[in-house]
């Protein structure tokens, strides 16, 4: 079966209504779920500097050394921080409200493109828990790194956390726009198979093509032209 551009706009113009009515369903329904029924998620995110003090006379050949020591320095810290050893000291800095497992699933260490900085992000359901979580791991990570390591280099906090005020997920307007695509997408399937199995002749051509016979005439829609005789008249 060969479907021109002619046939896909006439199958779109044909179902247009059907295609608007299943796609604002699916955002209608999107937004519903997504505002009333999906959990909500704060997070809260506290930021970390890798100093590293080097004693004598500064120069710019030191300088340049510090900074890719320090820059190094930020993967080792961590994978240092990303432990179940960590993660146990937060949960005692937290009166164990939370295990280390739990802490683990909830925070995520990323680094701050390639500088000295790398930040922690803290998930979780409630906003101020999620702001007590990434204070406690502010509180705690300086001491772990310098329990662990033994060189002369400290860890800073640069950024505190601050409480979460609006949900860092589910994103309303991005699952809104997806159920939309998704919607139109569908719909679209569901008119070109119609009109696949639809064996109405649509135009004088296809009698041709099918019973390879020539149309010698056609009766016109006497109803159609009435009504535009009709029309023109009443003008």
């Amino acid at each position: 079966m060969e479907i021109s551009f002619k046939d896909i706009l006439r199958i779109i113009k044909k179902n247009l209504i059907f295609i608007l009515i299943v796609s604002l369903i699916f955002a209608v329904c999107s937004f519903f779920v997504t505002k009333f029924f999906i959990k909500k998620t704060y997070t809260s995110t506290v930021k970390l500097y890798v100093s590293t003090d080097y004693n004598g006379a500064s120069s710019g050949y030191q300088d340049l050394n510090a900074y890719n020591y320090s820059s190094k320095l930020v993967s080792t810290y961590i994978e240092l921080l990303d432990t179940n050893n960590f993660y146990g000291n937060v949960s005692k800095s937290l009166n164990s409200k939370y295990t280390a497992t739990e802490l683990e699933s909830m925070i995520k260490f990323t680094r701050v493109e390639e500088t000295e900085v790398f930040k922690a992000d803290i998930t979780s359901g409630n906003p101020a828990e999620a702001k007590s979580i990434a204070d406690a791991v502010a509180k705690t990570a300086p001491g772990t790194v310098k329990e662990l390591l033994s060189n002369n280099s400290t860890l800073k906090v640069v950024d505190e956390a601050t409480t979460p005020k609006n949900p860092t997920s589910p994103n309303v307007a991005k699952n809104v726009i997806i159920a939309l695509l998704i919607g139109i997408i569908i719909s679209l399937i569901i008119a070109f198979i119609r009109d696949y199995f639809d064996v109405k002749i649509k135009y004088d051509d296809e009698m041709t093509t099918i019973a390879n016979l020539p149309v010698l005439a056609a009766i016109p829609d006497f109803e159609y032209f009435a009504k535009s005789i009709n029309s023109n008249s009443s003008k």
